[in-house]
């Protein structure tokens, strides 16, 4: 069952991602960074809040929170909206196409802004459900 649960996750949180990067491309095209994936960096910052706001809820319901729950949003959606498979290889692509202070400045801020807001999403629950 707990496979079933995963499975239903991974495919929202898939089609969400595909979703919110179609978006974000086309809004991006636009701009003057078109070359950047602001898709991917955005939707793992995103991810990585949501993981903070799970997070919190978790721990602070740790005896009450249904595990099929956990593994729903955690490692099902979470783990198909948010992929660091889709963040190489779009630092893969900058690099190889000679764009290398462009790949290096999307791996820093894809890593820097992801770890800021995991902690910026369970904090701010924690302020507004004190």
């Amino acid at each position: 069952m707990n496979f079933l649960i995963v499975a239903i996750g991974g495919a929202l949180g898939s089609v969400a991602r595909y979703a919110l990067a179609e978006f974000i491309i086309k809004f991006a095209r636009n701009t003057n960074c078109a070359n950047f994936p602001w898709h991917t960096l955005i939707i793992n910052v995103v991810g990585s809040m949501l993981a903070g706001i799970l997070y919190y809820f978790i721990i602070h319901n740790f005896h009450s929170f249904d595990p099929k729950i956990k593994n729903f949003l955690l490692i099902g959606f979470l783990g198909g909206f948010t992929t660091f498979s889709a963040f190489s290889l779009d630092f893969f692509r900058l690099f190889i196409a000679g764009h290398e202070a462009l790949a290096f400045s999307y791996a820093f801020f894809s890593v820097t802004l992801a770890l800021l807001f995991i902690f910026f999403g369970f904090y701010l629950m924690k302020i507004i459900f004190i």
